[in-house]
């Protein structure tokens, strides 16, 4: 049986080692195209290059994959990983910070992330932050859609490879590449520093040949945004009947308004400091025999700080006066809230203002080592990773309240902005002096996780014939054991001077306490100690709180925060997978080649923590505390199959049917408990080893035609049916035997497994350049795409009385990108615009009608680059020139507005040089 002159052969690959093997088919493609760097390859690809690179991965892929590929040494589209991926198809992302944070494929969040193929995670995490990824050290980054039994599974979702240089992608010789920019933000009015140096050698030498390559990366983002925001719109609790509570405080008739639990201005900023390096090693004995030695460190450094004055509009004492409602009858528009001043004349209003400064650290270092052996008819391929991360975070908080403080005037919905946003006023408050301020509370906290993973795998590929129907065999073996652990503190004092909020003024740090407030229209300023100052005062602190707060000074006696026990946790998990994977090839007379696999993997560990609960008359009042382990093993069966059917050369129609896996967080897995015995009924606070995983099938197909360089169109359609999707709720139960309560009832909070999820979408991409058109004309190009979701419903634990109750969360019905090109060897001119709708990004399980939801959001972003010589290219870009900020509001039918938060414009000047 022959094939086609355009079907899949089955040769092994020959191609070099310095294409990372996330794709782990080893089959060549006949038309002598691969994702395989080759020797010829330079550093420089410019725009049209990348884009002709990044659609080759795609047609060429056994999976669904869309990619991202450097138009230089250190120069993605974008200036960051996440945003660089939001202008891939189906792709969404969230924004804040300065810079993309959070990536969610086809409307699922929980993405799993590999380095050069090797799933890679941080801390007691299942992934990486990709933000924290440096472009300036990446050589391309691929989203796959699907996966076929030779991956690594991990998430229902998708997965994010993010791969590396390697000295043999690079020329023989010496490279020297390198780049600085700088990135001036708007609202920070300040300038972010970049930098990169990249060095590799390869050389032909007695015993093979020989690269190296050392890549470093530091940048600095610095960011500052304003906000205005509401919380948890719910009916206040009590009743008419209850003196004091805030329901009786309402009008007569206006009993069941809803009104948010709290409302604030604030400002957040900051920087982040990411300091990273890798360094490759590649060795080619001989054309069968190839090895790779790897190791890389990524880190992170962050300094922020929020402030913020709130007002809570729920608590006991509230009196109401001058409520409107919102259109729909029920929701609190505006009010004013009024609270009697205590005895001692000090405010009763639940008004103040909270100042939280935070320092983040994280580091991850990976080893790598892999073995290629190749003969005409077989393949082996083994690797050894081993890599170890840990993150911590130091924070303080102080808490002040004005003094005198009884009346506030709130408007939900104000036009302050131009969008209706909450708006507080405080007559007759001043908040001018810092003798108007008392410290009510000061916190302080200290958490982190660490982890260890070591992962071995073997691939073996066989050609099992040129022509017939069976053309490869594929199996491997893959172990992976982690021992992540985490370590969370808290406590809190409660300084007074004479019974009362100690005067800020008084507080250690006090004589340096200033102005702040955010730049919004409306907004009042006020004093705070700036958290640095109170995080360098620490030592006082503490001796301040034990002076003056006894009840805390036991807690505050070491530097040492006292540990939480029911966040601390230790664990292990070990995954054993095994694969078999056959190639095929047929014609119908149509060629058409696929992959048919499964993989078995068996997961078993365990994970300890405490469980404790308030002591009684038998213990002294000492809290009872309890070691609890706990132990898990289940197995996974994924099956996969695809087909791709070559019309001709350039035309193919994909189809893929692939399943997965996407195990709980060990946070949410570790077997804790804390058995509130003082609540009435008691109330048990969990987490849930009894959790099951996440599983999925799918069902995709893309219709893809090819041409010119870069040029294709496509057009793609999805179906995913998924199990096990996670809810956090508070759910009553008959006997809490099981929580060391026997025979009593209550409520149990935990993260629980909710219903089933579907999902159905379509995608859709064009892209060119006119190389038809003459002079300059064919020197532009254009890249559309835009994915729709049919559907993406999530069965979740209440009833579907109202709009999107089902909706998933962070899942857009639309995502689309546009784009301008214009590339010559000395100038390029790239102008993007993104857009995404709105969506569900948190669901209020009190009230989950009112939960939380992003607007629309767009973004239109320039660059040009210049070359004047060759071994120079200089580069201006801007992003967010629109302005666009984050608007957001409650319930689906925007029953309320949440608020908004500012977003920067930036513009950057770089220069990068190769030689």
């Amino acid at each position: 049986m022959s094939t086609g002159a355009w079907a899949q052969t089955t040769t092994i690959s020959t191609a070099q080692e310095g294409d990372p093997q996330q794709d782990r088919t080893d089959i060549v493609d006949p038309t002598g195209t691969s994702d395989t760097p080759q020797k010829t390859d330079i550093v420089v690809v410019g725009i049209r290059g990348s884009v002709a690179s990044a659609a080759n991965k795609k047609k060429n892929s056994k999976q669904i994959v869309d990619s991202v590929v450097s138009e230089d040494a250190g120069k993605l589209p974008d200036n960051n990983v996440v945003e660089a991926l939001s202008r891939v198809t189906g792709v969404q992302i969230e924004r804040s910070r300065g810079q993309g944070q959070s990536v969610a494929i086809r409307g699922l969040s929980g993405v799993q992330t590999t380095i050069n193929g090797n799933d890679t995670s941080l801390g007691d995490g299942r992934s990486l932050d990709l933000s924290d990824i440096p472009a300036e050290l990446l050589k391309s980054v691929d989203v796959y859609k699907t996966r076929t039994a030779d991956q690594v599974e991990g998430s229902i979702a998708g997965t994010v490879n993010v791969e590396l240089r390697r000295p043999l992608d690079l020329p023989k010789g010496w490279t020297v590449a390198g780049s600085i920019k700088g990135s001036y933000d708007d609202i920070a009015k300040n300038v972010s520093p970049y930098g990169s140096l990249l060095v590799a050698n390869r050389r032909d030498t007695g015993i093979g040949e020989i690269g190296l390559l050392v890549n470093a990366s530091w940048t600095r983002t610095k960011y500052k945004e304003n906000y205005i925001e509401s919380e948890s719109p719910d009916v206040p609790f009590g009743s008419s009947d209850e003196p004091g509570t805030p329901r009786a405080g309402l009008p007569a008739g206006l009993e069941n308004t809803v009104i948010p639990y709290r409302a604030y201005y604030g400002l957040e900023q900051g920087r982040v400091d990411r300091p990273s390096i890798s360094a490759s090693l590649q060795w080619r004995a001989n054309d069968n025999l190839d090895f790779v030695f790897e190791g890389g460190y990524l880190g992170s450094r962050a300094q922020n700080t929020s402030d913020r004055l709130f007002l809570l509009t729920r608590e006991f004492g509230s009196q109401y006066s001058n409520v409107v409602l919102q259109p729909d009858g029920r929701t609190a528009k505006s009010l004013t809230v009024t609270v009697p001043l205590t005895a001692t004349g000090r405010s009763a209003l639940p008004a103040g203002i909270d100042s939280i400064y935070n320092e983040f650290k994280s580091d991850l270092y990976t080893t790598n080592f892999e073995m290629h052996w190749r003969t005409e008819r077989a393949q082996l391929n083994t690797s050894v990773q081993y890599n170890w991360s840990k993150e911590s975070n130091v924070q303080v908080e102080h808490l002040t309240r004005p003094y005198g403080l009884t009346t506030a005037n709130v408007d939900f919905a104000s036009d302050i902005y131009s969008k209706p946003v909450p708006s507080i006023t405080f007559p007759g408050a001043n908040l001018g002096a810092v003798s108007s301020y008392g410290v009510e509370r000061y916190q302080d906290l200290a958490g982190g996780s660490k982890n260890r993973e070591f992962a071995t795998q073997t691939d073996l590929t066989i050609v099992a014939s040129e022509s017939g129907l069976l053309r490869t065999i594929q199996t491997g073996v893959r172990f992976n054991r982690r021992d992540p652990s985490n370590f969370y503190g808290y406590r809190d004092g409660f300084p007074r001077s004479g019974g009362q909020f100690t005067p800020l003024s008084q507080f250690p740090g006090g004589d340096q306490a200033e102005l702040v407030g955010p730049d919004l229209p409306g907004a009042q300023s006020w004093y705070r100690i700036p958290g640095k100052v109170v995080f360098a005062n620490r030592p006082a602190i503490r001796n301040y709180i034990q002076a003056n707060d006894p009840g805390s000074a036991e807690r505050f006696a070491t530097e040492e925060i006292p540990s939480d026990r029911g966040q601390t946790y230790t664990g292990r998990e070990n995954r054993l997978s095994y694969y078999a994977q056959i190639g095929y090839a047929f014609d119908l007379p149509i060629p058409v080649d696929g992959l048919i696999g499964v993989r078995y993997t068996n997961t078993w560990g365990g994970s300890n923590s405490y469980n404790f609960r308030p002591g009684n008359e038998a213990t002294g009042g000492q809290d009872i505390v309890q070691y609890t382990p706990a132990r898990g093993n289940y197995v996974d069966v994924l099956p996969n199959a695809t087909a791709t059917i070559h019309f001709t050369p350039k035309t193919q129609l994909r189809l893929s049917y692939t399943t997965n896996v996407q195990r709980p967080s060990f946070y949410d897995l570790r077997p804790f408990y804390f058995a509130d015995t003082r609540a009435v009924p008691p109330v048990i606070y969990a987490g849930n080893p009894k959790l099951k995983a996440q599983r999925d099938q799918a069902f995709d197909a893309s219709a893809e035609y090819y041409f010119g360089r870069g040029g294709q169109l496509s057009f793609a359609g999805y179906y995913k049916k998924a199990t096990g999707f996670l809810f956090y709720s508070r759910e009553e139960a008959g006997d809490l035997a099981e929580y060391g309560l026997p025979g009593q009832s209550g409520f149990i909070e935990q993260q629980r497994n909710a219903g089933d999820g579907t999902f159905a979408g379509l995608e859709a991409t064009a892209q060119t350049f006119f190389d038809i058109l003459p002079g300059f004309w064919r020197n532009f190009g254009v890249s559309l795409n835009a994915s729709y979701i049919l559907k993406a419903r999530v069965e979740y634990p209440f009833p579907e009385t109202f709009p999107g109750a089902y909706d998933s969360v962070n899942t857009s019905k639309w995502t689309a990108n546009a784009a301008l090109f214009y590339d010559t060897p000395t100038f390029s001119t790239r102008v993007a615009f993104n857009y995404r709708s709105a969506f569900r990004f948190f669901i209020w399980e009190a009230n989950p009608e009112y939960s939380f939801f992003n607007d629309d959001t767009y973004r239109l972003d320039a660059a040009v680059n210049y070359t004047p010589v060759k071994f120079m290219t200089l580069s201006v870009e801007g992003t967010n020139l629109l302005g666009n900020d984050v608007y957001r509001y409650f319930g689906k039918q925007n029953l309320l507005p949440l608020g908004v938060r500012t977003l920067a414009r930036t513009v950057q000047a770089s220069a990068r040089f190769r030689f």
